[in-house]
């Protein structure tokens, strides 16, 4: 997480202050890349990202990555795939934006924008076959990601909602006795989410109305999006942890995070088609919040590589579970 700075919603490409200047300004993506990697920090990229194995090198990475220095510019100019904004007053969420619009802004596009934190470190944990590690973690989940074209690619997370809680849900709620390597899943943490271009401009940008209160809220309102929009394709790669190990004090819990919680699920519905307001989904999201995620079916979704990406589709595909 970053420093805490207090801004207005951004909510549009619109809303963007100008203070949040490109410090390098490509407008086009030139390059065959598929990934773009997006991340804040207090001024270069950080050494735990830097390297060859993760996302500095542009030759072992098919990326470009942008950078969002929220305290210093950055000076370094290493390697052309990277790139700089400096907006001196980010917040999480706010700053997570910015990022957003700066990538959608670039043509052509990305296959997945990747969004990381900035003391990210990947590693493989026990659902790990041996034969699987002999690629470093970030090049694995490149090469799912294209494998299954999830809306959402997710990793698992030693904080909360991991893998171990992620597959044991599956287990009591689906009567199921198998570990497989990908699972649907609903609760995640933002440490490092990836978005299929077709279901990211459904669900950005981040809603940070109440981010002078909890940064949590945001992402509370990511996943319930992800999850009433497409539903079941939130897939979570459990060979792979994520791990940060830097933690700055930040906003987090709220007394109130169950209203905000229940607010933004009622702004995802009322930004809904008409013809899927009044499905039960919404209901009983809104109804059980921490509940539904417990005991909801959507860990018992079939997994197809390659499925569609289509919004709301799975009101249309099934009989609600």
């Amino acid at each position: 997480m970053v420093k805490v700075y207090w801004t207005c919603e951004i909510v549009s490409r619109n809303d963007v202050p100008t203070q949040a200047s490109a410090t390098e300004k490509p407008s086009n993506n030139s390059s065959p890349n598929v990934f773009i990697y997006l991340t804040q920090t207090e001024q270069c990229l950080p050494p735990n990202l830097a390297s060859s194995s993760e996302i500095g090198d542009p030759k072992t990475c098919n990326c470009d990555v942008i950078v969002l220095s929220f305290r210093t510019k950055c000076q370094v100019r290493k390697w052309p795939h990277i790139t700089y904004q400096f907006y001196p007053s980010s917040t999480w969420g706010t700053g997570r934006n910015v990022l957003y619009f700066a990538a959608i802004a670039r043509s052509p596009g990305y296959h997945y924008y990747i969004f990381l934190d900035e003391d990210v470190v990947l590693r493989f944990n026990s659902f790990a076959p041996p034969e699987m590690k002999r690629l470093p973690p970030y090049r694995v989940f490149e090469k799912w990601l294209l494998d299954y074209e999830p809306a959402v690619g997710i990793l698992d997370y030693t904080g909360h909602h991991g893998a171990k809680w992620t597959n044991d849900r599956r287990k009591k709620v689906c009567n199921k006795t198998d570990s497989p390597l990908v699972i649907p899943t609903v609760w995640y943490d933002a440490i490092f989410n990836a978005f299929h271009y077709k279901s990211i401009e459904h669900l950005f940008p981040y809603r940070t109305r109440y981010e002078r209160k909890s940064w949590w809220s945001q992402q509370y309102f990511m996943f319930s999006a992800v999850e009433l929009i497409f539903r079941g394709q939130a897939l979570m790669f459990m060979p792979v942890t994520a791990d940060n190990p830097k933690h700055r004090p930040y906003p987090g819990y709220s007394p109130n995070l169950n209203r905000y919680w229940r607010e933004y699920i009622d702004t995802i519905r009322e930004e809904a088609p008409l013809i899927y307001r009044n499905r039960s989904l919404f209901k009983n999201l809104k109804q059980h919040l921490e509940g539904y995620v417990i005991s909801t079916r959507t860990y018992c979704m079939n997994v197809t590589r390659h499925q569609s990406i289509k919004p709301y589709a799975h009101f249309d595909s099934q009989t609600e579970i």
